[in-house]
């Protein structure tokens, strides 16, 4: 018998990206997702955001649905200015945001003019 198992569906979170002298911040909207089921990873080259939702009791039926109850999945890919063992993460009402700093190297820094 040849079993195949079926892929796993997740939505992919509405994100955006702001840079600034310091870094990069990322915000990514999950609703319906608790603090215990996000899981904020970052690998070398990318930053991977998964945000599962919670799971309805057996024996709940749906009268009505406008939502997808699938979960949350977002990859990012980072640039060698990021300094990865400096990034930080807050999660409030739904909304993650991610704090990539830049490595101090390629930060601008002024320059003072002798004579």
């Amino acid at each position: 018998m040849n079993y195949t198992s079926t892929p796993t569906r997740y939505l992919r979170p509405a994100a955006s990206v702001v840079e600034n002298v310091d870094g990069y911040l990322v915000e990514a909207d999950l609703p319906g997702v608790a603090r215990e089921g996000l899981e904020l990873t970052v690998d070398q080259d990318t930053l991977s955001i998964v945000g599962k939702r919670g799971q309805r009791k057996l024996g709940d039926r749906n009268l009505h649905r406008e939502t997808n109850s699938a979960d949350y999945r977002r990859v990012f890919e980072l640039g060698r200015e990021i300094d990865r063992q400096r990034v930080e993460a807050r999660f409030e009402q739904g909304v993650l945001r991610v704090f990539l700093p830049k490595v101090e190297a390629v930060k601008p820094r002024r320059v003072e003019v002798v004579s």
